[in-house]
């Protein structure tokens, strides 16, 4: 796919803007991606967000990225903590600081949900002259699939036996993994790496200042053997007590409708534009049987 294929797909020709569209820009357009997902995951009575702790569905695939999502949204005014004075008081003159989060914090939004919405939905009827919203939705595919490795790999490791924490010293494998594999299959070579070191018994005998760093050298090994073999590397499929998150139902359902494909396509501007052409051409095929 050439370039101007990808301008093409996400441009006309300016002369009509959907509501609440005009003006959007890709860090409108971002910051409304987890606006949406905040109120799908924890909206409440319509003025308010629950405590991250409390939401009905996770945020993001992983916490860390759900935090940061809340910090953004805090950041540009999307949202604001709601704290009685007296909590106000406690959150000031706190000597935890170090280990208060936002698990326990209820949000005021400033942002209407609706415009939230519409700039979502119709983020491809803009005028953007080139590919900047297309790339930025590469990127947060990227970010996405990321997090959800991080989180199954995490998850992975606890099931095993082995330390959750260790998940965050193979994000450079995972991340190395994503350039070639999808989330399914980059689960599987995870999996490979966790059967490994189990048959080799190295729960035990790695011992706790170098087991980390063993399962992270494993994985990066697995991961460039999978790249330099060419390994067809089947993928696996999730875990059904493995939830969805919120952002990730928002990004395949409503923004990109990458659907399935989230997980089993490696992020890419080609799949993402694909993807945009099959629902231009199923709007198109509603309109003319309208």
């Amino acid at each position: 796919m050439e370039p101007s294929d990808l301008i093409e797909l996400s441009v006309n020709n300016g002369s009509e803007m959907s509501p609440g569209l005009a003006g959007e820009t890709v860090v409108d357009l971002t910051a409304d991606l987890f606006y949406v997902a905040a109120i799908r995951a924890g909206g409440e009575r319509g003025t308010r967000l629950l405590p991250l702790s409390e939401f009905r569905q996770p945020l993001a695939p992983h916490k860390r990225l759900s935090e940061r999502m809340l910090i953004a949204l805090l950041a540009i005014g999307y949202i604001e903590p709601d704290l009685p004075v007296s909590q106000s008081e406690d959150w000031l003159c706190a000597r935890d600081g170090l280990f208060r989060g936002f698990e326990s914090v209820r949000w005021k939004t400033r942002r209407s949900p609706t415009l939230a919405s519409i700039a979502l939905e119709n983020w491809c009827e803009g005028s953007d002259p080139n590919r900047s919203v297309l790339e930025a939705w590469r990127d947060m595919w990227e970010d996405l699939a990321l997090a959800e490795l991080a989180e199954y790999t995490r998850r992975s490791l606890m099931e095993a036996g082995f330390n959750p924490s260790w998940a965050l010293d193979a994000i450079n494998a995972l991340t190395a993994g994503l350039q070639t594999f999808s989330v399914r299959q980059v689960m599987y070579l995870v999996h490979v790496t966790l059967r490994s070191m189990a048959l080799s018994r190295m729960r035990v005998k790695a011992g706790a200042c170098g087991a980390e760093r063993a399962f992270a050298t494993s994985l990066c090994d697995v991961v460039q053997r999978a790249i330099a073999e060419h390994w067809a590397v089947r993928g696996l499929a999730r875990a059904a007590d493995f939830p969805r998150s919120a952002i990730a139902d928002v990004f395949t359902e409503m923004v990109t409708e990458l659907g399935d494909r989230y997980y089993s396509e490696r992020p890419s501007l080609d799949v993402i534009a694909s993807a945009l052409r099959s629902r231009k051409t199923t709007l198109n095929h509603c309109e003319l049987h309208a």
